[in-house]
């Protein structure tokens, strides 16, 4: 018969120290061996996440992996997971997948980790004015988060710290879809439309003009100094001639403020 016999640890006699690396060493062995997930079973994940928090968690075991790539590769499997986040936000059932699909969509922009980010503008555009025909409280809280996603997206082309050139900066016509809210009604909608469409190079295309004209000429009108201060720049982009009048009123007005952010928004549009 054998001297040795199986024993439970701690086992008696032996230092605490030793026990503890001798149990260590012994789980170690008989743990399972699991390999890490390949990119494409990461981007299945994502694909399958039913939650934000499993989404999150996902996306983060992916993006801490992606780093150890080439840029080159990197790009390509962020322009994947920005392919499945925008399907998250325009076909999930589920509100708060839809966003953090888009609030991760926003992040690849801000941090210019994707070559055109005209695609992300498209997913959140179309995004808010699927949620602004929701008839209740919610969906104006959603169209409020996903304007303000579009705002942030912004970020990136802004002097002095430009992470993405001029060149693949959104074009006029994704926004056109949203011109027609700055009649919705709300105050903050509204208000968020206008620094949505204060960022825009020009404001002269019609489908933008036709709703954004009337409510440029009311704020310059407004009892509000800040209201006809911020609009300025505005009214600056429009070269109907109710804009610029508006603006060249607003160069006498009142308030000094005002003045000041008028004659500096005109004299922005004449050196450009």
């Amino acid at each position: 018969m054998s001297q040795f016999r199986s024993t439970d640890f701690p086992v008696s006699g032996y230092p605490n120290r030793f026990n503890h690396v001798m149990q260590h060493t012994l789980r170690s062995l008989l743990c399972p061996i699991t390999r890490p997930k390949s990119f494409a079973e990461l981007l299945h994940q994502v694909e399958e996440v039913t939650n934000p928090h499993r989404l999150t968690k996902v996306i983060n075991t992916l993006q801490s992996r992606l780093w150890n790539l080439p840029a080159k590769e990197q790009t390509l499997l962020r322009e994947r997971l920005a392919d499945v986040l925008t399907l998250h936000v325009l076909q999930s059932p589920q509100v708060t997948l839809q966003l953090e699909s888009a609030g991760w969509l926003r992040m690849l922009v801000q941090a210019a980790l994707l070559r055109q980010p005209q695609q992300v503008f498209v997913t959140l555009v179309t995004a808010a004015v699927r949620s602004s025909t929701i008839d209740y409280r919610g969906g104006v809280h959603e169209l409020g988060a996903y304007l303000q996603m579009v705002f942030d997206c912004f970020w990136p082309f802004r002097y002095p710290y430009a992470a993405f050139n001029w060149e693949v900066f959104p074009t006029n016509e994704v926004f056109y879809p949203l011109a027609p809210l700055l009649s919705a009604g709300d105050d903050s909608i509204q208000d968020t439309l206008l620094t949505i469409f204060a960022e825009l190079p020009t404001l002269d295309d019609a489908q933008i003009e036709e709703h954004l004209l009337p409510v440029a000429l009311q704020w310059s009108k407004h009892a509000d100094a800040e209201r006809r201060q911020r609009i300025t720049d505005i009214l600056a982009r429009m070269s109907h001639s109710s804009a610029q009048q508006a603006l060249y009123r607003l160069q006498s007005d009142v308030d000094p403020v005002v003045r000041a952010r008028a004659r500096r928004a005109a004299e922005n549009v004449r050196r450009a």
